[in-house]
């Protein structure tokens, strides 16, 4: 029983933990952070498909594939936004990363964060900020997308 426990304890110790996305263990995390106690995720399976999954590692509340991907440059930076279509509804997932304002010559502070917009037709119902990010994924990793993902253009009347 003494070798069971001391492999388990090993085996913990060796495997890095993971973190809060909801991806598969085989999925890359595309996007992924906490808001409150849930998480929002986007996943590329090993199938090449791009999945937005909403909720808690014990239930997906939300499960949505098929992507749209766009993004605008900025000063400093850039937007990325992911947006998964339900129905009337737009699941957006996004993140901001640009100059924020002059601290100093030649320096700018950094305005980033990223969050997840829910649209019913065009009006926002919900606009939350992300509260963590344990996995350390940091914003669109669009880098990871397939080409099959369909681009448009970035729509600036989006908050």
């Amino acid at each position: 029983m003494k070798s069971i426990l001391c492999l388990t304890g090993l085996l913990a110790a060796c495997f890095p933990v993971f973190g809060q996305a909801l991806c598969g263990v085989e999925d890359k995390v595309v996007f992924s952070c906490e808001i409150g106690h849930k998480n929002v995720s986007a996943c590329l399976t090993p199938n090449a498909s791009v999945n937005y999954l909403y909720g808690t590692k014990d239930k997906v509340e939300l499960s949505l594939n098929s992507p749209v991907f766009s993004s605008a440059a900025c000063s400093g930076g850039g937007i990325s936004r992911l947006r998964f279509q339900n129905g009337n509804y737009s699941y957006i997932v996004y993140d901001v990363m640009c100059n924020a304002e002059s601290i100093g010559e030649g320096q700018w502070s950094k305005t980033d964060y990223a969050g997840l917009i829910v649209l019913n037709s065009d009006k926002v119902i919900v606009n939350n900020d992300c509260t963590g990010f344990a996995d350390g994924v940091l914003g669109v990793n669009s880098s990871l997308l397939p080409e099959n993902v369909e681009r448009e253009d970035f729509n600036y009347q989006i908050p």
